[in-house]
């Protein structure tokens, strides 16, 4: 009988080191039934079972050992690591101490321990077990590894590099490591070396998916868009159901401006997870920007219909109706946005140009002075307020504004543009100055390679405040050739001025009846 025992024994490990844990279970479970009052048979089997995934069954095994052999403090390890599987965090806490009672030389429950303490956001507790397991075994991997998560989960990333750089020392083929290095040193915007620790993970695991996909990520932070679509692929190849990795991928064809391909991945991640707001959402900014606007508002309703309380969606929406001319429509979705978050800037401007194309100057200027006061830096919220102000007849305001967003961004050539025509044409004799106003446009035409029909005619308009006329001419006659059809004959009636000598003053009409807007 004992050597039957023994074979069945020997036929267990045997089977478990082939991962044929079924085949495992089976010989222990013979053992067993020859003795039932070996502890270890019922530890073996427990082993077993908790590396098939049957965790309430390797409890129930561990227990019995214990039952046996009190003492048997690898036993109550092993049972807490089960507990840990199943999410009994309690039970596993009490037997991880236990098994250090028993054991208090043996690193491995204090390193248990404290991966639970972690998991429990007791740090404190963790990294006094991670300290005590280093100090009984001073290189071991899973220590400085399980303290690197629970500095990461802190936000202490410098010191989770740190302990992950001593678990990688101590076993440099461990392709979580890097991975989880990689990390955070993302979260210190290290991406460089970031990149280097996934592409080191990947050699190690050529096929981890999540490697593949914070790599992606990481080279998308970088900008580098053709890089994040080739790992996002590789991915795909792995997991073709991944609807993150399909709607990731298509916003980099859309930064690529690629929007076909962009809508086609946009559309199988609807596919695989119709009730997901996200891919969605982006298939309407995809649409919006190829002008496909009534799909567009097709996509934004579905997600405001999916996330009501998100106020993107409006914001977007209110957008494309604003592109195509349903004024009503597109005020109450921005008004709506800002009800659901009064801080959105985006809503604000959005709703600004909507009074704006109404004719209600005042509201315009208090929605874009909305966006000013809660981003300062926003030198377009500037620019449409100075060209609000400026239709109100305001235009020293007008020129402030204007002024303002060349301070925020001394190289757009749309702000430049802005300050030089009105110092060109502006009606107030007092706002005029040639020379500024030359400088400003020069530098505007210099940034567009004299490409903008738009910046080329203030230039021209500022050669003619100047009295140099000829250039003018010079300048208004390239403005006319390169502005479209329907603008050629406003830039042909400033041709005619300069080719009679006479500078342009822009001719706005002030609203008699409209109130200055009460803007800080």
């Amino acid at each position: 009988m004992p050597s039957e025992l023994q074979n069945l024994v020997r036929r267990g490990h045997v089977y478990a080191r082939r991962g044929e844990y079924a085949r495992a279970i089976e010989a222990f479970a013979g053992a067993i039934d020859i003795d039932p009052t070996d502890a270890e048979l019922y530890f073996h089997r427990g082993n077993a079972l908790a590396a098939s995934g049957q965790h309430a069954d390797a409890v129930a095994d561990f227990t019995q050992a214990v039952e046996i052999r009190s003492d048997y403090a690898e036993a109550y390890h092993n049972r807490a690591t089960a507990h840990v599987e199943s999410g009994e965090l309690d039970a596993a806490l009490a037997d991880y101490t236990r098994a250090i009672d028993l054991a208090p030389d043996d690193p491995d429950p204090v390193n248990g321990r404290a991966a639970v303490y972690s998991r429990q956001k007791n740090f404190d507790a963790a990294f006094a077990d991670y300290e005590a397991a280093l100090k009984l075994a001073p290189d071991t991997f899973r220590s400085y590894f399980n303290r690197g998560n629970a500095h990461s989960a802190l936000g202490r990333h410098e010191d989770a590099v740190a302990d992950y750089s001593q678990a990688i020392r101590v076993n440099p083929r461990h392709a979580r490591a890097y991975l989880y290095r990689a990390l955070s040193l993302d979260a210190l915007d290290q991406t460089g070396e970031a990149v280097a620790d996934l592409s080191t993970a990947l050699r190690l695991n050529p096929t981890s998916s999540e490697a593949f996909w914070q790599r992606a990520r990481v080279w998308s932070k970088r900008g580098e868009h053709e890089k994040a679509i080739s790992d996002f692929t590789w991915l795909l190849k792995l997991d073709p159901k991944h609807a993150d990795a399909l709607n990731l991928r298509g916003v980099e064809y859309a930064e690529l401006k690629d929007h076909v391909k962009a809508v086609a991945d946009f559309t199988r991640a609807i596919a695989l997870d119709p009730e997901d707001a996200a891919p969605r959402f982006n298939r309407g900014l995809s649409h919006a920007r190829t002008k496909n606007l009534p799909a567009a508002v097709e996509d934004f309703t579905e997600v405001i219909r999916l996330a009501p309380e998100d106020p993107a969606a409006f914001v977007q929406r209110g957008y494309a109706f604003y592109e195509q001319h349903e004024l009503e429509r597109a005020l109450a979705d921005f008004t709506q946005a800002v009800a659901l978050n009064p801080e959105s800037g985006r809503a604000h401007f959005g709703r600004a140009l909507v009074h704006r194309r109404k004719g209600d100057l005042s509201a315009a200027a208090a929605d874009a002075a909305a966006v000013i006061e809660r981003n300062p830096k926003s030198d377009a919220a500037f620019n449409l307020r100075a060209s609000i102000r400026y239709q109100l007849g305001d235009f020293a305001a007008a020129l402030a504004d204007h002024l303002a967003a060349v301070e925020i961004d001394p190289d757009d050539p749309a702000t430049l543009n802005h300050v030089a025509w009105v110092r060109a044409t502006c009606p107030r004799d007092d706002l005029r100055d040639g020379s500024a106003a030359l400088r400003d446009a020069l530098r505007a035409c210099e940034l567009t390679n004299n490409e903008a029909p738009g910046y080329v005619d203030t230039l021209a308009a500022a050669y003619a405040e100047l009295g140099r006329f000829e250039d003018a001419v010079k300048w208004q006659q390239k403005a006319v050739e390169l502005a479209p059809e329907g603008s050629k004959a406003d830039y042909e009636t400033r041709l005619t001025l300069y080719r009679d000598g006479k500078p342009y003053r822009d001719g706005v009409e002030v609203p008699a009846a409209e109130p200055k807007p009460d803007v800080p």
